[in-house]
């Protein structure tokens, strides 16, 4: 995933030193979907978090001479995606502590070539196990596994601390382990 990071990193630094809009549009592309299902886990509105998001897109643009060199760049969107979240619930007075009253939102891990490798019945019942984790336990492996962030970048961008990440990380790898079998007979 290194490539990712360094992908995230040239986009930013060309949108910063050159005012590239095609990198912002790339940007979009890449990130726009992660970024709505976390900001919808939160508000459980899906046009306000579409429009959230887009408003981070346009904050990065407007703010880009800001980008250039920014040490952990998928992590900054989060935060800016989580600030602006936060910010339009507290104008709607909808604010209450947002990882308690946390909104389901499909969890669903996406087939790489190296995933071919695995049936599409196994495939099925590992979305179904991690759509059936608790709201919270469910965004915290999503950010971990589907978006790669680390435990202690997930715990400073929820407000939580690194071991509440690794206690539910330990909760939804062990609740996806009962759900799927090692083996199954058809």
């Amino acid at each position: 995933m290194q490539g990712a990071i360094a992908d995230i990193s040239i986009l930013f630094n060309r949108m910063a030193a050159t005012g590239d809009e095609s990198a912002l549009w790339d940007l979009h592309k890449a990130y726009f979907h992660r970024l709505y299902r976390f900001v919808y886990a939160l508000t459980g509105v899906k046009e306000p978090a579409e429009e959230i998001v887009n408003d981070v897109f346009l904050a990065l643009w407007q703010k880009r001479h800001l980008l250039y060199n920014v040490a952990k760049p998928e992590l900054y969107l989060f935060i800016c995606a989580r600030n602006k979240t936060l910010k339009q619930l507290k104008k709607q007075k909808l604010f209450t502590e947002p990882l308690n009253t946390l909104h389901d939102f499909d969890c669903v891990l996406h087939r790489t070539p190296h995933d071919i490798m695995i049936t599409t019945e196994l495939h099925r019942r590992i979305n179904e196990a991690i759509g059936a984790l608790p709201a919270r336990c469910k965004l915290i492996f999503s950010l971990v596994k589907e978006n790669n962030l680390k435990y202690r970048e997930v715990a400073e961008l929820l407000g939580l601390s690194e071991k509440t990440i690794e206690n539910q990380m330990g909760i939804a790898l062990k609740k996806l382990s009962q759900s799927i079998p090692l083996s199954f007979s058809s």
